[in-house]
């Protein structure tokens, strides 16, 4: 009887062992795992993805995901073409490689406002409004880049031709010690910068936000998401249920603003203040369906035309698609 009993148990530890065995593989084969990268952490443009992962709005869509951080779009790009990235989080500006061949495309718009993007100046500068920065040091993050545009449509725009009224553009890196140690020490008068860096600046009253780019820049595509070329021909459905996720997620920051601002203080470093106004400010200007617009298209390419990046003929619509988007009545 013993002999018997103690064969039975054994036979059901034995089974409930294999049934757990065999759910594993299953639960973790239910959700696939996306190596998502975001250009650079200090940008709330980017926060969604910080937000969908804390509430669970990723998983719901069976989604798990792998968060990487980058220093700048070039970064990235290199990244995805090195294929271990599936999706990026990135500037509008960054269709300039998929144009070059990089095995990428442009799936959602993020933000196309250039209120994102403003000219911060150091605490002891006499700057009041645009104006000011006729024949001033600009500092930009590199050559080629979105902010390297900006400083040349500012030109263009006040018609600021001749050397003595251009602004120049200094190229120092786009990290928050580089902006200030350039403001502080004279080598740039003004710098281009994410907005929220100059609420973060006068925060600490070391320096302030002059104005953000609607000032003179209308629509652009400016943050945009991006994914692998493989991973859209590999499993799209992953791709469709991610934009799901994430537009659900800004759905659920706009109504709820405590977490929002609790969450991106914490991944931004900037402290709750900055960014509770942060989000008072820019949180209107996120996308809802991420669908692109032909006049922020329209000045994306006339941005690669003005700074050569890319030939003047190139077709646009290649560079980005609509095809992954949710479906309104979704």
């Amino acid at each position: 009887m013993t002999g018997n009993i103690s064969r039975r148990a054994a036979l059901g530890m034995l089974a409930g062992s294999l049934a757990a065995v065999s759910r594993v593989p299953l639960a973790r084969a239910a959700a696939d795992t996306l190596r998502v990268g975001k250009a650079v952490v200090e940008n709330i443009g980017f926060i969604p993805l910080d937000v969908g992962m804390e509430h669970g709005i990723f998983a719901k869509h069976g989604l798990a995901i792998d968060e990487l951080n980058f220093a700048g779009g070039a970064k990235i790009a290199q990244a995805i073409t090195a294929g271990a990235v599936d999706v990026s989080l990135s500037a509008g500006p960054d269709m300039q490689f998929v144009a070059k061949g990089a095995p990428e495309i442009a799936i959602a718009s993020i933000a196309e406002s250039p209120s994102f993007m403003g000219y911060v100046v150091g605490a002891e500068s006499k700057a009041r409004g645009i104006d000011d920065l006729k024949g001033k040091k600009i500092g930009i993050t590199s050559p080629g880049s979105l902010t390297d545009w900006l400083a040349a449509e500012l030109n263009r725009v006040k018609g600021w031709s001749e050397e003595s009224a251009r602004v120049t553009k200094v190229a120092i890196g786009g990290s928050t010690p580089a902006t200030i140690a350039g403001l502080k020490t004279g080598q740039v008068d003004a710098s281009i910068v994410a907005a929220q860096l100059g609420f973060q600046l006068e925060e600490q009253q070391s320096g302030r936000l002059l104005f953000d780019c609607s000032q003179y820049v209308g629509t652009i595509e400016l943050y945009t998401i991006f994914a692998s070329t493989a991973l859209t021909q590999q499993n799209p459905d992953a791709v469709r249920r991610f934009l799901k996720a994430w537009y659900e997620t800004v759905a659920f920051m706009k109504t709820h603003k405590p977490e929002t601002v609790a969450i991106a203080s914490k991944v931004m470093g900037n402290p709750p203040a900055v960014a509770a106004r942060t989000y008072d400010t820019l949180m209107p200007r996120f996308s809802i369906d991420g669908k692109f617009s032909r006049p922020a298209i329209e000045t994306l390419r006339a941005s690669f035309v003005a700074l050569g990046s890319v030939d003047a003929s190139v077709d646009m619509s290649r560079l980005y698609t609509e095809a992954f988007l949710p479906k309104a009545s979704a």
